[in-house]
């Protein structure tokens, strides 16, 4: 011991002791705490919990939009040739935008006949 510091002030192995129980038993709340509130501890570092706690909204987003029937409507032709060939708005779209820019001579080229060929 120190002779200039009093001897109720000295310092025992058994504060170490104190703080090492007293710091296990308060990671231990704090362990316990993020059990029951379900947090991550903190480490100064951005995790992203924030949104991976948000409600999943897939299945909402799905249901906005409609499910195409073009798919539905191939496999039942290729499989039933009674049912009436079906296109859709856009396909028809495309099919007069595409005879419009041939009859103007500006449509795609023929196969084999593009910028590259010599």
């Amino acid at each position: 011991p120190d002779p200039g510091i009093p001897p109720h002030f000295h310092c025992h192995c058994h504060c170490s002791i104190i703080f090492e129980a007293m710091a296990s038993r308060a990671s231990k709340i704090a362990a316990v705490a993020r059990e029951i509130f379900g947090t991550l501890p903190n480490r100064g570092v951005r995790t992203g919990m924030q949104f991976l706690k948000k409600p999943l909204t897939g299945a909402y987003h799905a249901r906005w939009y409609m499910e195409p029937i073009e798919p539905c409507a191939r496999k039942t032709q290729r499989y039933c040739p009674l049912v009436p060939q079906y296109t859709s708005e856009l396909q028809e779209r495309r099919n007069l935008k595409l005879r419009i820019l041939r009859s103007r001579g500006k449509g795609p080229p023929k196969k084999g006949s593009g910028k590259r060929s010599k």
